[in-house]
């Protein structure tokens, strides 16, 4: 490798980064610690609860959006049936204020209609990036807020659960077709950005552009939020709480789906 290498990932271990430009046979362990010489930045790129293909999944040439088949973008109820449609909560996706297109009598035991039929979608096409959303700060919208002069500017969605059980349950032992079902936000989990249209990613596909690389393959290292993968991006370890009180134990179903979460505040210091 000849030249800088830039590598974009959402949430990466550098060594892994690093590790990446040797090359495979061990007899030629000189000349990759030459070529691994030549990288002059490793820029690790943290992005907080998003999932790859949420800002990632349509550049190009990445193992994103089009490499998935239907099987595992089609979302399920608990019993394994399939939506007909997306219910939504977020203020801006229901029906109203958008057309109620779809209609949904399959799962969730009793009817229900919504915009969006059970695909992924463009969420720039409804929540620009020019809209209000943004609540001001010591504002908090469960399901977000309708566009008004009176929020900060910026195309802001509802929170997103991501929670330890609850990705193991989305996942659905590699199914992945419960993120709907398993998140407070429901069809929201379905919803990507399209991050081809920012500067960044003409800079990165101009002529004269540097190197970069995109972990499409990397996942992250522990379930739950970002704050538990920061701990891991830099010790691959996970605090515990010993004795912690059995009523804040988590209760989970059959399936796996959660009651509740337990946190212990003195590891937020």
């Amino acid at each position: 490798m000849n030249l800088p290498v830039r590598v974009v990932v959402p949430a990466a271990l550098v060594s892994l980064l690093a590790l990446t430009t040797l090359p495979a046979a061990g007899s030629e362990s000189d000349q990759g610690q030459s070529q691994l010489g030549k990288i002059n930045h490793i820029v690790v790129i943290y992005e907080e609860n998003r999932s790859f293909d949420n800002l990632y999944g349509g550049w190009e040439g990445v193992n994103g959006r089009s490499n998935a088949p239907a099987g595992k973008t089609t979302q399920v109820g608990q019993g394994g049936t399939p939506y007909t449609c997306l219910l939504q909560n977020d203020v801006n996706l229901t029906s109203p204020p958008l057309p109620a297109d779809c209609h949904d009598t399959t799962v969730v035991g009793m009817p229900f209609s919504s915009h969006f039929t059970n695909a992924p979608f463009s969420i720039e096409t409804y929540i620009p990036k020019d809209a209000r959303t943004c609540p001001q700060p010591g504002v908090f919208a469960a399901h977000g807020l309708m566009p008004s002069p009176a929020n900060l500017p910026g195309g802001c969605t509802e929170d997103i659960v991501h929670r330890f059980y609850q990705e193991q349950y989305q996942l659905n032992n590699g199914n992945q077709n419960r993120y709907t079902t398993g998140s407070d936000a429901l069809g929201l989990t379905q919803g990507y950005y399209n991050t081809t249209a920012l500067p960044i990613y003409a800079y990165l596909h101009q002529g004269g552009h540097p190197h970069y690389a995109i972990a499409d393959n990397f996942f992250q290292g522990a379930f739950g939020g970002s704050f538990l993968n920061h701990q891991w991006l830099i010790a691959a370890a996970t605090p515990t709480w010993p004795g912690a009180p059995v009523s804040n134990n988590s209760i989970i179903d059959s399936n796996g789906m959660p009651n509740g979460k337990t946190t212990n505040a003195s590891y937020s210091l």
